[in-house]
C-alpha cells in the first residue's frame, strides 16, 4: 500500500480544522467562568450580530435545526439572556433580541476573543496578518461560490 506524502495544498483542510479545534478549546477555557456553554455563547454572539432576527434565521446562521434553536431560545429566555417578541407577519415566528445582561456578556466574550486572537497570532507581523486574512476570505468566497453552484 503506497504511503501518501502530504503536500501543503492537500493538508490545508486538516490544518484549518486543527487550528479551529484548538482555538475553540482555548476559547472555551477562557470563558468557562462566565457560566455559559459553547452552544449558549454562540447563540448569543450570533444574535448580537443579527439583532431582531427570527429563530429560523438564527438556525440558518448557526447551521442548526430549527427545533434546537427554538429549545435553546426558550432556555435562554427563561434564564434572562434573550427576549422573544411576536413577528408582525407570522404568528408562529419570534423576533429575538439580547437583554442588557446578555449585551454585557457579549462585550466580555469579545474582549476575551480579542486576547486569544492576539495570542495565537503572536509573531505574525500586521501586514502578514492582513494578507493571511485576505487569502482565507478568498478561499471562503470560492467555497461559497461552489456551494451556490451546487444548489
Amino acid at each position: 500500500m503506497p504511503v501518501l506524502r502530504p503536500h501543503p495544498e492537500r493538508s490545508l483542510g486538516f490544518l484549518l480544522a486543527d487550528i479551529s479545534r484548538l482555538a475553540r478549546k482555548a476559547f472555551d477555557r477562557r470563558v468557562r467562568d462566565l457560566g455559559l456553554t459553547r452552544a449558549q455563547w454562540l447563540f448569543l454572539y450570533y444574535l448580537g450580530r443579527q439583532p431582531g432576527c427570527t429563530q429560523s434565521e438564527l438556525a440558518e446562521l448557526l447551521q442548526m435545526e430549527k427545533i434546537s434553536v427554538s429549545r435553546q431560545a426558550e432556555r435562554l429566555e427563561k434564564a434572562g439572556w434573550i427576549e422573544r417578541g411576536d413577528h408582525a407577519d407570522d404568528a408562529r415566528a419570534y423576533h429575538l433580541k439580547l437583554t442588557p445582561r446578555a449585551a454585557r456578556i457579549i462585550v466580555r466574550l469579545d474582549q476575551r476573543a480579542d486576547r486569544l486572537r492576539n495570542d495565537y497570532l503572536d509573531g505574525i507581523p500586521p501586514l502578514r496578518r492582513a494578507t493571511l486574512l485576505a487569502e482565507l476570505n478568498l478561499i471562503k468566497a470560492n467555497l461559497l461560490r461552489l456551494e451556490s453552484r451546487a444548489q
